[in-house]
């Protein structure tokens, strides 16, 4: 590319750089508001750039782009890294609800099982007809890339591009077997996250089936599953604890060496009257009454000065005051 040229491009590039920016800010907020919704898909992170001008420079010389302002599709573009493969297909449908998809590149499936380098998905976009009127006019007609990847795709893609291997021709030979046995590592541990991931919302909904459906709490092992399930049972009207507020109760547990489903049933079962009387003369700060995990912890602190002395050094009065209360 003649000096003139770069020069000439520069400038331009320059001159409409406020544009990208206005434009990258845009792209964010509308995927973070995209998977703000409840019951989204969970993301791990979202984040945009505009290229900058030595990289757009280069990547003109290389392509040899005659007209690179029309012909770079990626001066603006956005990444968002989800957890699981499964994912994948649930994001394609929220970026095509959400952006006017001109084409897109799968390179997860429709790739080649030996190709180096990291696997995506690739969307090129514009701004949706939704964006109209003046504060869009000047950067409707943009196009911007769109990279879905996992976490582990991400690491993939992070490490090898600082490894500056762009190509397996620029690989040195010695190293070509190690580079397609760590790139086939990280696709079978993308695969066996999302088993796991599978596994585990059946584990949850098996717990709740077999917990809420039968006569009467057997013995069981305490994890996240089983709580969440007795939660259910004991607290139906209540709302329910996040898996974080859950796992910290069942940390709290060991406190008083509970470690057996049915010992925690019968606390809670057997002072629950206890504790809504607790409720009624102390509700909790923030709210009229108290989620599924309040009423537990207090349900423990009434059963036990021990952990009730632990968890609530500066109330115990006010626990003890109902220990030996009526359950009706």
């Amino acid at each position: 590319m003649a000096s003139e040229d770069e020069a000439e491009i520069r400038k331009l590039f320059l001159e409409s750089e406020v544009l990208y920016q206005n434009l990258r800010t845009e792209i964010l907020y509308c995927l973070q508001k995209a998977f703000s919704a409840p019951q989204s898909i969970k993301i791990h992170s979202i984040t945009a750039r505009v290229k900058t001008i030595d990289s757009f420079l280069e990547k003109v010389t290389r392509k040899s782009y005659t007209s690179p302002f029309e012909q770079a599709e990626d001066l603006v573009g956005a990444r968002v890294v989800c957890l699981f493969i499964a994912d994948l297909s649930g994001i394609k449908d929220m970026l095509r609800n959400t952006f006017d998809v001109i084409s897109e590149e799968d390179k997860v499936n429709e790739g080649e099982a030996s190709s180096f380098g990291y696997m995506s998905h690739h969307f090129i976009c514009r701004l949706s007809s939704a964006h109209s009127g003046p504060r869009y006019d000047a950067i409707k007609e943009i196009k911007f890339e769109i990279q879905v990847r996992t976490i582990l795709m991400d690491a993939w893609a992070n490490i090898s591009h600082y490894l500056a291997y762009k190509s397996e021709e620029s690989i040195p030979a010695d190293l070509v077997r190690d580079f397609h046995a760590l790139s086939g590592l990280l696709y079978v541990a993308d695969r066996q996250f999302q088993n796991l991931n599978r596994d585990a919302v059946h584990s949850a909904i098996q717990a709740e089936q077999d917990i809420i459906n039968s006569r009467e709490v057997l013995s069981s092992a305490i994890n996240t599953d089983t709580v969440a399930a007795l939660f259910r049972r004991q607290y139906p009207d209540r709302d329910r604890a996040s898996e974080k507020l859950i796992a910290e109760f069942i940390s709290e547990l060991s406190l008083i060496d509970l470690n057996d489903l049915r010992d925690l049933a019968r606390i809670l079962q057997e002072n629950h009257g206890s504790v809504l009387k607790y409720e009624k003369k102390f509700p909790p700060a923030n709210s009229s009454r108290y989620g599924d995990v309040g009423l537990a912890r207090n349900a423990l602190a009434i059963h036990s000065p021990k952990y009730e002395k632990a968890k609530y050094p500066k109330v115990k009065v006010r626990h003890a005051e109902f220990r030996g209360h009526s359950n009706s």
